[in-house]
């Protein structure tokens, strides 16, 4: 089994940026099955809002995004964190 990604450095990004973490639970991985493994991060503004779920055991992301004026959000189909963060 592998070790766990080192995630710090990208919470430390997302804090830089505004997000929070929204939940201070950790849910489970949908991609590694891994209980109590994945952050949800979150940013709202005027412009709309970004949520972020980043699981701490295989290192996957989910990116959805809030458009202003629109109830539902919209998945991020290409989002890569790191490129998000321009990392």
């Amino acid at each position: 089994m592998s070790s766990p990604p080192d995630l710090e450095p990208y919470r430390i990004a997302l804090r830089k940026r505004g997000f929070l973490q929204s939940d201070p639970y950790l849910h489970q991985c949908p991609k590694c099955h891994t209980d109590r493994a994945v952050e949800k991060w979150i940013v709202a503004g005027r412009t709309g809002g970004r949520d972020i779920d980043l699981c701490g055991a295989c290192g996957q992301t989910w990116s959805w995004r809030q458009r202003p004026l629109k109830d539902e959000r919209e998945i991020d189909p290409d989002f890569d964190l790191a490129t998000f963060l321009k990392m």
